[in-house]
């Protein structure tokens, strides 16, 4: 922003602006158990050319909330400043996007401070309210170079008070003085006019619930007499308003004196952050794999921004620890990182559907903790670790292929081949000549077939003819298919292209839709899907769209998140199908919109972006609860279920919301907890959505809270 180079210092001429993602953090380095004076920095200067006349978002320290940048002009600073002591040797300096506008900043200061000086009681920080110059005798306000911290010291301009200055310097910054104050603010104070007088000021406060720190700076500016003394007592009252009083000893004959006041009100920082050794050894791990999901700031809390894969523990007398990693389908790639040995509380370690080359490192059984171990469908050689083996006798749940002792070095090795080209008349041969209808999809019907030479049953979709834009769909599916692996994805077995005969075989889904399940059995209770069980459908669905979301490089859009393409297996979890509607989206150039705009009416909104799927699972998940269709028509009137629901919350009716044939046999917490979560992805702007990571750690909540107590 040039023209504001002139104007203000040189932090102003540029700025970082943050329009992806919902957390975006600086992690800086700091030498540990100092403490800092924090300022960050902010002028808009228009710099987008939005001409924007309010942006507010949340600013955070490490996992703990600082303060809140509200933006009103575009050409006026504003600063956040407070004194923090990091417990760590680095420190996370966040910006939160909170859907009032694009969070952006200029500078981020930090400056040692004598850690004898300004004193915390409790665990949290100090938030800078004032610095006033008492004494001053003109209208300037002073920073650096005369204060070495560059605090802003402003003028005070009372007419009940009276000013004494002097000529000499007083020593004040530092040699004998650890605030180290600036001579030009001490060579001045004020005293009453009345030399019975008393010095008052006042600070005001909405909340009751904040603390305020005082410190005031006493310098003698007088030469005083023998027959002559200044004391005089400090007094406060009030409660929300704060009443500070300076009076004079009945036995003092000069009045008091003060040169300055520093205020600041207290912050609660008592969310330990994540213990350093797991912070150390998972930044490790996403420096090694490049891992890109929402991986910034704290790993383990707050919850609500907890990293994509990770589960933490929660006692809250002792920092987080990372107790479970899932990189399960991540696209890694070579050996498995040694700083997975760091992670000395780990109970669960997913690594499975990668492409991780080399050996099985004998570290992994050195984890104390470790309880489950799946390193499935990698690329990896050599013989299993004898101690993993051994430990695997005594409780560690390895994955099939390395709990035989009797495993060498082929039997980690598994290539693509099971994904093969089948000709038409191979594709006629395993559905019997079409004989078993499944389903009808976007572009062709779905055949039951089994392949003969091990019997897998598999699912069929045929590419019509008839279908417009079905060739084009067909090989957009094959492509983002071949390269997609995740548990709660549908898996691909083969495919035909074939001149104008065209298929996708999938893995065959015996359970159906989940559409099935939710519209089956009315009138009932055959069959109906439990509250839990409909939890734990909503928690895979919300894995599979992170995991297109975050998992995948390009990131990709599913483009049609719809009950029917949401897929039951015999024990009741869901995979996500029909990728035929994929669109791959950039993953650092902004918004993607998609010139054809495609979807089930009620579902989608023209804006594709990963928000409009997480607007349509939210469509899906007021299904799940609900068991009702995405449009009612009653009376010639359409009413969408997003209206319906709105209007049962605002009359407290939240029971009669849910599925009546689940007969009250949920616990209400939970179900509240998850209508919060559907309307939030409803939200209409789509920046105020939440991102599919928040929405599966926000459905486990739910789960818990439905399975807490229970016998």
């Amino acid at each position: 922003m040039p023209k504001y180079r002139a104007g203000f210092q040189q932090q102003a001429t540029f700025l970082r602006s943050f329009p992806e993602g919902i957390r975006n953090c600086y992690t800086l380095t700091i030498k540990k158990g100092t403490k800092y004076f924090f300022r960050t920095s902010f002028l808009y200067g228009n710099y987008d050319g939005l001409n924007k006349n309010t942006i507010k978002f949340d600013l955070h320290i490490g996992p703990n909330y600082w303060d809140t940048v509200t933006i009103t002009s575009d050409s006026v600073f504003v600063f956040k400043e407070m004194i923090y002591t990091p417990p760590q040797d680095y420190v996370h300096v966040c910006l939160v996007n909170t859907g009032s506008g694009t969070p952006f900043i200029q500078a981020i200061e930090l400056r040692p401070l004598k850690n004898n000086t300004y004193m915390i009681y409790d665990s949290g920080a100090l938030s800078h309210y004032a610095a006033v110059d008492t004494g001053s005798t003109t209208n300037s306000t002073y920073r650096y170079p005369y204060d070495a911290l560059d605090r802003f010291w402003s003028p005070q301009n009372d007419e009940a008070l009276t000013q004494l200055t002097t000529s000499l310097t007083v020593d004040s910054d530092g040699h004998k003085n650890d605030y180290w104050l600036p001579p030009i603010v001490m060579n001045n104070a004020a005293v009453p006019i009345d030399k019975d007088g008393s010095l008052r000021f006042n600070v005001s406060s909405s909340d009751k619930n904040i603390g305020y720190y005082v410190y005031l700076h006493f310098a003698e500016l007088q030469l005083i007499k023998p027959n002559e003394s200044r004391a005089f007592n400090f007094y406060v009252n009030g409660q929300s308003q704060y009443n500070f009083s300076l009076t004079k000893l009945q036995n003092s004959t000069l009045p008091p004196i003060l040169n300055a006041i520093e205020i600041y009100s207290s912050l609660d920082f008592s969310q330990s952050e994540t213990h350093q050794d797991d912070v150390e050894a998972i930044m490790g791990i996403k420096s090694t794999y490049d891992v890109k999901k929402n991986w910034d700031g704290d790993p383990c809390v707050p919850l609500k921004y907890l990293w994509a894969g990770l589960n933490c523990s929660n006692d809250i007398l002792k920092p987080p620890r990372i107790r479970s990693l899932d990189l399960s389908s991540s696209g890694l790639s070579g050996s498995i990182s040694e700083h997975i040995s760091k992670l000395t509380m780990l109970e669960s370690l997913d690594l499975s559907d990668n492409n991780l080359t080399g050996f099985v490192p004998d570290f992994l059984s050195s984890l104390p903790n470790l309880r489950v171990l799946n390193l499935k469908r990698n690329m990896l050689t050599g013989s299993v670790p004898a101690s993993l083996l051994e430990k695997s006798k005594n409780g560690l749940v390895l994955s099939e292929n390395l709990a035989s002792s009797n495993f060498q070095t082929d039997s980690l090795i598994d290539h693509e081949s099971k994904k093969r080209q089948f000709t038409y008349s191979e594709v006629t041969k395993m559905t019997n000549n079409f004989e078993k209808v499944l389903g009808k999809g976007g572009f062709g019907y779905v055949f039951h077939g089994i392949i003969n030479d091990d019997g897998t049953q598999v699912a069929v979709k045929m590419l019509s003819q008839l279908s417009n834009h079905g060739y084009q769909q067909f090989l957009a599916e094959v492509k983002v298919l071949m390269r997609v692996h995740h548990r709660n994805l549908t898996s691909l077995v083969g495919y035909c292209n074939e001149e104008s005969n065209k298929a996708l075989i999938y893995e065959y889904i015996a359970n159906g839709s989940l559409d099935s399940h939710l519209s089956q059995g009315v009138g009932n209770n055959k069959d109906i899907l439990s509250w839990e069980e409909r939890l734990q459908i909503a928690i895979d669905a919300a894995q599979g769209l992170e995991y297109l979301h975050n998992g995948c490089k390009p990131p990709i859009v599913h483009r049609d998140v719809k009950t029917s393409n949401i897929l039951i297996t015999d024990n009741f979890h869901a995979k996500i199908a029909d990728f035929g509607l994929s669109r791959i989206f950039p993953a650092d150039n902004g918004t993607h919109i998609s010139t054809v705009v495609a979807g089930t009416v009620g579902t989608t909104t023209n804006r594709l972006n990963e928000k409009s799927d997480v607007y349509s699972f939210g469509v899906v998940l007021l299904e799940i609860i609900t068991s009702r269709p995405v449009i009612s028509v009653a009376q010639d009137k359409r009413t969408h279920l997003k209206d319906w629901v709105s209007v049962m919350i605002a009359n407290g009716e939240i029971n009669d919301i849910v599925d009546p044939r689940l007969r009250g046999h949920f616990k209400i917490n939970s179900v509240w907890k998850a209508v919060e979560i559907s309307m939030a992805c409803l939200a209409h702007s789509s920046i105020t959505r939440p991102n599919m990571n928040q929405v599966v750690c926000e459905l486990k909540e739910c789960l818990v809270a439905q399975l807490s107590g229970r016998n």
